[in-house]
């Protein structure tokens, strides 16, 4: 998990703005081999989303598959990509809030990346 709320310093994105304006960050976690996965299982993404906003408030996380969106640029994911050493096939999970909110939420993404793994 790594803070990279400074690769936004210059975003043109509202939403990332809006909540670093109001002390907010951008945290994010590398998630090995995990390219395409939420863009192809619905299921697993919607089940993500609804367990954050039960225990964290938190309405969603953005990943780098889904990038360039949301007013982030192309330059920014390449950026985001190479602040985490991305390899093929490795997406980045980005949540933007209240830094102890991001950083449970993110470890929250974490478990239900490893469920899907094992499970």
């Amino acid at each position: 998990m790594k803070d990279i709320s400074n690769l936004f310093s210059q975003t043109h994105s509202n939403l990332i703005r809006d909540i670093m304006d109001k002390g907010g960050v951008v945290l994010g976690m590398k998630a090995k081999n995990f390219a395409g996965v939420l863009l192809e299982n619905e299921a697993l993404a919607l089940e993500i989303e609804k367990r954050l906003e039960e225990t964290t408030g938190i309405k969603g996380y953005i990943s780098t598959d889904e990038l360039p969106r949301y007013g982030i640029s192309a330059e920014e994911r390449e950026e985001i990509e190479k602040a985490f050493g991305v390899q093929k096939g490795d997406i980045v999970i980005l949540i933007a809030e209240e830094k102890k909110k991001a950083q449970k939420a993110l470890k929250i993404v974490d478990e239900e990346i490893a469920k899907h793994r094992h499970g």
